[in-house]
């Protein structure tokens, strides 16, 4: 199968999703349980079965790579990075996750799929039991095309959900330093494992390096970072150059954790680090001021500071508070980074009710 042929039919599909009205296809249940659930992976394995077997019906679903021993095996991984992944990244605005790489993991990882693949229990295993039960009933071309106009037409309504959820107001009496601290703070009874403080800390660094050409990269709590770039959880960059680094943390830490992140930031040719402690965080141990002092006889600046401290100080230097840039711009980032739906809906609903953000 070429590449070409299975981009074309994708564009030929998605024109007819975006034309055709919602489709009854008989695979509906199935397709709506994979993408409905939370596994990326095994959405991804879906999408680039069903768009194969509509492009070459010889094709066997199950199969993952080409040294498969089923009968029509062939080269999932590469249909699914070199056509899938831009044509997600692009036109469906990143709506399964946005993964660069999807093949490179775990349940990907397998000639095919079969339910004694190693995956977690629970969850997991339901998802490629169903998998492995429901693709080879997608026998014919015709078959898979319906369901990958379905799929898309799906995939489009989740897309413009996401997108008009950007798309708001906030009152300009909003834009007060008290008001934007009022909505922080409220915000931080909620951890979502770390999630909350790394998108306000996020928010008010691009408040305060709006008018440059900084980049402020946010690394998704408890996930390996796609960029190069990666270095502390929260890094910023003026014309590729570093110049902030920012480890939070909103449970307790150890030296040693402090120790981690401050070397990896001199690894990097940095000279100095912030260690943010949310809420729910302390020290494990009496070592601030020492460790604090070790390194700065390295000529490096580590600080650990409390949230309250953070914002107080960062909020109270700025010129202008727009909480419309501080909500558009962490809802974005949320959507496009891999944040919890739960999390983007926590942060957005909270704003409604402190910073008056409304939709038409």
């Amino acid at each position: 199968m070429r590449l070409e042929d299975a981009s074309i039919k994708l564009n030929e599909a998605y024109t007819e999703a975006l034309n055709a009205v919602i489709l009854n296809c008989r695979h509906k249940e199935f397709i709506d349980y994979i993408i409905d659930n939370t596994h990326l992976t095994f959405k991804y394995i879906l999408f680039t079965a069903i768009l194969s077997k509509a492009t070459d019906s010889s094709i066997n679903a199950l199969c993952l790579q080409k040294k498969s021993e089923l009968p029509g095996a062939y080269d999932a991984r590469t249909i699914c990075h070199k056509v899938i992944v831009p044509f997600e990244m692009e036109i469906l605005e990143k709506v399964l996750g946005g993964s660069n790489e999807p093949f490179l993991n775990k349940p990907a990882r397998f000639p095919e799929l079969d339910k004694s693949n190693a995956v977690r229990r629970g969850n997991d295993q339901a998802i490629l039991n169903t998998l492995c039960d429901n693709l080879p009933t997608i026998q014919t071309s015709e078959d898979a095309y319906e369901c990958l106009v379905y799929l898309l037409q799906k995939l489009i309504i989740l897309r413009d959900v996401k997108r008009n959820k950007t798309i708001f107001s906030v009152p300009d009496s909003s834009n007060l330093p008290s008001k934007l601290l009022t909505y922080i703070e409220n915000a931080l009874v909620q951890s979502y494992e770390g999630e909350v403080l790394t998108l306000l800390v996020a928010g008010v660094y691009h408040l305060i390096y709006q008018e440059t050409t900084a980049l402020v990269e946010v690394h998704p709590v408890n996930q390996s970072g796609a960029s190069s770039h990666e270095i502390s959880d929260l890094d910023i960059y003026v014309d590729s150059m570093l110049v902030s680094s920012n480890e939070l943390k909103d449970k307790n830490y150890t030296e040693s954790d402090v120790r981690h992140a401050a070397d990896k930031v001199l690894q990097a040719g940095g000279n100095k680090m912030l260690f943010i402690e949310g809420p729910r965080c302390s020290a494990v141990g009496t070592f601030k001021n020492i460790i604090e002092n070790q390194y700065r006889n390295r000529n490096f600046m580590l600080h650990i500071i409390s949230y309250k401290d953070f914002f107080a100080t960062l909020l109270g230097s700025m010129k202008n508070v727009d909480c419309y840039e501080f909500m558009e711009f962490i809802l974005t980032v949320a959507h496009e980074t891999k944040f919890k739906e739960e999390v983007i809906d926590y942060m957005d609903t909270l704003a409604q009710e402190i910073l008056g953000l409304t939709r038409e």
